[in-house]
Formats: C-alpha cells, sequence, structure tokens
C-alpha cells in the first residue's frame, strides 16, 4: 500500500465554519464523487465529521495514513535511537512525531519508531539511511570534540566560532565532525613541529 505524506488544513473561521457546523449538526453526512451522491459507511462518516467539527472550531487537521499493525521481524526503536539515526535532534524528532510527519507508537508512556519510518523519512529528504547513520555516529558533542582535541571547552567554542573548526547544527545542538577533530588536530601537529627551534 502506497503512504501518502501527511496534509494539514487550517481550520475555518466565519460564516465558512458557521454553515459548515450547522450541516454537520444532522450528522446524515453524503459526498459527491464527480457527481455521484455516495453515503458515507459509519466509520468513514465518523472520521470525517470528526475532521470537520475540528475544522469548524477553527482547529487545523493533520491527515496521515495509518500504518498497518507491527509484525514481528520490524525494529521499534526509542526516540533516541530514532534520532541518531536520523541524524536530527531528539526535539526535532518529537516534533516531526507530534505533526504526523514520522508516524509513533506507545509502549506504556515510551514512544517507539519503526526503523523503517525512520528509513522512509530519511529516503524522502534524499538521504540515504545507513550513510546518514555513519554520518550520526561521526558528528561529536562539543565536549566529544574537546576531549578527542584535549583542549578546553572554550577554546573549541572559540574554534568553532572563528570557524576553524566546522560546526554543524542539529536542533539548537552543535556537532563537530570527528574527521574535522582530526584535521585540526594534524595541522596543530605540522604547525607545531615547524615551529621548534632548529638545533644547532
Amino acid at each position: 500500500m502506497t503512504q501518502h505524506p501527511p496534509t494539514t488544513t487550517p481550520g475555518l473561521d466565519g460564516r465558512d465554519a458557521e454553515r459548515l457546523a450547522q450541516a454537520l449538526e444532522s450528522r446524515d453526512v453524503t459526498v459527491f464523487v464527480d457527481g455521484t451522491s455516495l453515503r458515507l459507511p459509519e466509520g468513514a462518516r465518523d472520521a470525517v465529521v470528526d475532521l470537520l467539527s475540528r475544522l469548524t472550531r477553527g482547529e487545523s487537521v493533520t491527515v496521515s495514513s495509518a500504518r498497518q499493525p507491527l509484525t514481528g521481524s520490524e525494529e521499534l526503536l526509542t526516540t533516541s535511537q530514532a534520532a541518531a539515526l536520523a541524524g536530527i535532534s531528539h526535539t526535532y524528532l518529537r516534533n516531526l512525531t507530534s505533526e504526523g510527519v514520522i508516524p509513533v507508537q506507545y509502549r506504556g508512556s515510551h514512544r517507539r519508531i519503526r526503523r523503517s519510518d525512520i528509513q522512509a523519512w530519511l529516503a524522502r529528504h534524499g538521504e540515504d539511511a545507513a550513510d546518514s547513520a555513519d554520518a550520526a555516529a561521526e558528528l561529536l558533542t562539543t565536549s566529544q570534540a574537546a576531549a578527542l582535541a584535549g583542549i578546553s571547552h572554550t577554546y573549541l567554542r572559540n574554534l568553532t566560532s572563528e570557524g576553524v573548526i566546522p560546526v554543524q547544527y542539529r536542533g539548537s545542538h552543535r556537532r563537530i565532525r570527528r574527521s574535522d577533530v582530526q584535521d585540526w588536530l594534524a595541522g596543530r601537529q605540522r604547525h607545531d613541529a615547524g615551529a621548534a627551534p632548529a638545533a644547532d
């Protein structure tokens, strides 16, 4: 089954909202498709009435396809694991799940996300899941990067602010590629070796 991306429709206001609210009072929902009248079955009718009622109250509505129940072979990820796989911040992932962009399932009060849903989201964004996972593994927090470089967190922040070491943002969090830290270290070692006083 083809999954369509979620769509969001803004709520109605004014006269449109009033007219629709009055029409919904009867709960007799008939739709017209290419001029043909079609009475909706009860489940579909209830879903359409709920959606339209929300619009009349001025609420924005997001519609997305429901997923099939999990099979035993599908891997569920914690939100932290899913965010790392996607290469995004935990907060951004929570926003995507709240907006219905990435489906979420609950196990008790814990959010779980299927690996396949993260991979599908990555594919829609032109990224390869494996490349993203590799890239995420190579991204360091500023504390990790400072420890790897053997410098203070403040000095590292200065280096990133000056553009000496490139920084990437994942949400509001700074991340630094391991290879950029290693390149900086190699350059520093070359500089230190060249600056050593010549022996007589």
